[in-house]
């Protein structure tokens, strides 16, 4: 309804009135005037539909609903991410028009106060010079404050953008259907080969869940999904099929599940079953969706990150960490319950494509500096000078944007924490782009095992290799 059409319709004293008004002006019975008063009173008022969307100080729900999400996926928006952010009230019906635009002037003047786009609030870090200050920088090789292995793992990750990253017991299969499939044209004989001979053993790959994991991401860009969906179909399959599941499914009496790809392939089954054993006795390093967890003590604090590798403590170990947590109840920078007794590696920061790479770079060198800070806390006092060899030289992480995977990660230099972005790792764009993917997370698994967690276990847990 628009103003036109409900003044039209609302009744008048000429309308009503039966006969014309006398020229000279009388006053009217008192009974007669109470009526018309009543009669006033009764008037119909326009509903909030009829007001002005040009009006500076209306907006309705569904606008103004629209508007924040713009602002939310803006990265240079002034009303963007916030870490000490307040969640907003809900503005009551029964306010009047005047308090509702007084309200409405002064919640955008306190939002736009104390909230900073991604870019200014990374500016401010960068000059936190008392707290921890953060800078994010691009990663190139020469730069005298990234540490030797860092520039190695770099080296090694771009082994990994042609050559060996399928594996040759899909060949077969794989060049069967490329007879009628073109997307996998671009898997050569240089992709195969015997990958993973560094001693580890993996969940077996199925050509059918990589295929999967391409139409999940294909649907998701076609009808531009939410994160949250991104998430769901596509980036944690890719994690599931990279290290396993976040759980096994434990054994009962003589019976053995093994993980296949529910085609009945016995060479798989059996190649499954024997890895599954040689898991058991490999530290654990599993992933989980943490879009649920904020930094310690600060449970107000936005989404950080969506994603985390994490060591699950066994034996010897598991007792340690139970010990500690009498002093320290969670054994990482956050307090999120599934988390408290898991020590944290690799964390992941994921958004839809083309959008909020600066607010990404906020979110995961906030969280990673606040984990360096607690790793820091740590160590004995003597043992945190990086010079030492004690201190673990980097913290990996990865961005992932909509199909593009990168490969991040953060130093310490002196007190201030640098985030070095960003090195192209994969894409779900492509099968032979998943593939790469997995080995590259499959290789950082690896280097958790191999390097961080023999780390860990001495300068935070004080645990020899034999114990």
């Amino acid at each position: 309804m628009n103003i036109k059409s409900w003044l039209e319709g609302v009744p008048t004293p000429s309308r009503c009135a039966s006969r014309p008004t006398p020229t000279t002006p009388t006053s009217p019975p008192i009974r007669k005037r109470k009526q018309q008063q009543q009669q006033q009173q009764a008037m119909p008022t326009p509903t909030s539909s009829v007001a002005n969307d040009n009006d500076p100080e209306y907006t309705p729900h569904s606008k103004r609903r629209r508007l924040d999400e713009e602002r939310d996926n803006n990265d240079d928006d002034d009303d963007g991410f916030d870490i000490d952010r307040t969640p907003r009230a809900k503005s009551s019906n029964a306010r009047s028009a005047s308090a509702s635009a007084s309200n409405t002037s002064s919640h955008h003047s306190s939002s736009t106060a104390s909230r900073a786009s991604p870019t200014k609030h990374l500016a401010k870090l960068e000059l936190a010079s008392e707290k921890n200050p953060i800078i994010v920088q691009q990663i190139t090789q020469n730069d005298a404050r990234m540490p030797d292995e860092l520039k190695a793992m770099l080296k090694e990750l771009k082994n990994f953008q042609r050559a060996s990253v399928v594996p040759d017991y899909l060949e077969a299969e794989i060049r069967a259907r490329a007879e009628h499939d073109s997307n996998l044209d671009d898997i050569t004989d240089a992709t195969y080969g015997k990958i993973y001979e560094d001693g580890s053993t993996w969940p077996t790959l199925s050509l059918y869940h990589i295929l999967q994991i391409y139409e999940s991401a294909k649907e998701c860009f076609n009808e531009d999904h939410a994160e949250a969906t991104w998430n769901a179909i596509v980036h944690w399959p890719v994690f599931d099929l990279a290290v396993g599941p976040m759980v096994d499914v434990p054994e009962v009496g003589h019976s053995k599940l093994v993980a296949g790809d529910g085609q009945g392939h016995d060479d798989q089954n059996q190649r499954d079953s024997h890895h599954q054993h040689q898991r058991e006795k490999q530290v654990r390093v599993r992933g989980m969706p943490c879009t649920a967890a904020r930094l310690k003590g600060r449970p107000r604090t936005s989404k950080m990150v969506d994603f985390c590798f994490f060591v699950e403590p066994e034996g010897r170990v598991a007792t340690v960490i139970d010990e500690l947590r009498e002093s320290i109840p969670y054994i990482n920078h956050t307090d999120y319950n599934a988390l408290r007794r898991r020590p944290i590696v690799l964390s992941v920061e994921s958004k839809k494509p083309g959008e909020g790479f600066r607010k990404a770079h906020l979110q995961l060198g906030v969280w990673q500096a606040a984990q360096w800070t607690f790793l820091l806390d740590q160590l004995p006092s003597k043992s945190k000078s990086k010079d030492d060899g004690n201190v673990i030289p980097f913290l990996p992480g990865v961005i992932i944007q909509g199909h593009d995977w990168y490969f991040t990660a953060s130093t310490r230099f002196h007190n201030t924490t640098i985030l070095w972005t960003k090195q192209p790792i994969g894409t779900t764009e492509s099968i032979l782009g998943i593939f790469q993917v997995v080995c590259v997370l499959r290789h950082i698994t690896t280097w958790i095992r191999k390097t961080y967690w023999p780390w860990y276990r001495l300068a935070i847990l004080n645990l020899r290799d034999d114990e």
